[in-house]
């Protein structure tokens, strides 16, 4: 045999496989051809079906929702052409197999993605329990503030010092939320304290006179004026009102409230403050404290209540973050509907 026969075999046989892979090439370009534009009309299909998902969500009020919604739309369609356009470039694949194939593939993502998409499911739990909306001002641990939006990780939250928090979905899925907004209305209180030698009768009125000169506290219900605590050398009291439930309500009327309380009462020649514990002598020797039967303290006296100066108005900017409302979206179906 001459040396050089293997070598013109194996280019023979190189060639032969050459033409071969060529020649199923361009069996194959129909096939490719064809999934291809398979693919390219499933990708067209993705986004109609994305848009028309968000636009609908949005025509309910239900922004965020759409927003996961149409992207788990636009992925599932995409998966699916690609399935489709691979059995159609490579016949021999079984449907069966590659979904079979893709839920191994499936379990491994889901480890290794696995903080992901807990934070998607639970974004997409909470939008569709909605147990707030965007604008809805809430509290999450430590965090506290206006709802912007909930997105597939994370919801984000604007303090009303105007920084914005990142919250996982899952921390706020798991955990505790405090909804201030979730009702129209909602109670906000005060505590202060008197000297017991002051009239309750006399300092409930004054009070009471405070707070109707305050507009933005609500009438119905009326606010309370309650006697809390036996103090050592002072009564506790506590005073509360109703308001409407955004933040800069809040704001408006604890701070006018406060300042027509406190003119009141200097207008009355009263002092809030707790009295000090001050000892006299008495005649026989015996110190007493002021306030004891042995102690001459009395009360400063009015002939009637003097009202104090209305305190000033008081307002926010609608561009400050206490300031945000929360959309009109509707509570059918949701957490929020009055049982």
């Amino acid at each position: 045999m001459n040396d050089s026969e293997p070598l013109a075999t194996g280019v023979t046989l190189a060639r032969e496989t050459m033409a071969s892979w060529t020649e199923a090439f361009y069996a194959l370009i129909p096939n490719l051809v064809v999934g291809l534009l398979a693919m390219i009309l499933f990708t067209l299909l993705a986004h109609a079906v994305k848009r028309l998902v968000a636009a609908y969500f949005r025509r309910m009020d239900r922004g965020d929702l759409g927003l996961i919604l149409s992207s788990f739309s636009f992925w599932g369609v995409i998966v699916f052409g690609l399935l489709l356009s691979t059995t159609i470039v490579f016949p021999s694949v079984k449907p069966a197999d590659m979904l079979a194939s893709l839920g191994i593939g499936s379990l491994a993502i889901g480890f290794a993605f696995k903080d992901i998409l807990q934070n998607w499911l639970a974004g997409l739990l909470i939008l569709l329990r909605m147990p707030f909306r965007r604008g809805d001002q809430i509290r999450v641990g430590e965090a506290e503030g206006t709802v912007l939006r909930v997105e597939p990780r994370a919801t984000i939250i604007r303090t009303y010092d105007g920084r914005d928090i990142v919250i996982p979905n899952t921390t706020i899925y798991t955990g505790t939320v405090i909804v201030n907004t979730s009702q129209k209305e909602r109670r906000i209180e005060i505590d202060l304290t008197v000297g017991y030698v002051y009239d309750i009768g006399k300092m409930t009125a004054i009070i009471e006179n405070s707070l109707k000169q305050v507009e933005e506290i609500l009438t119905d219900p009326p606010p309370q004026i309650l006697c809390w605590e036996l103090g050592s050398t002072s009564l506790g009291m506590k005073v509360r009102w109703w308001i409407n439930s955004e933040r800069s309500a809040e704001v408006v009327t604890r701070s006018r409230a406060v300042r027509a309380i406190k003119e009141a009462f200097e207008a009355n020649d009263i002092d809030p403050t707790d009295p000090q514990l001050i000892y006299y002598q008495s005649t026989d020797g015996i110190p007493v404290a002021e306030g004891s039967p042995s102690a001459s303290t009395t009360a400063p006296e009015t002939e009637e209540i003097v009202a104090g100066p209305p305190p000033p108005k008081l307002t926010i900017s609608e561009d400050d973050p206490e300031a945000e409302k929360p959309e009109d979206a509707s509570k059918a179906g949701t957490l929020l509907v009055d049982k």
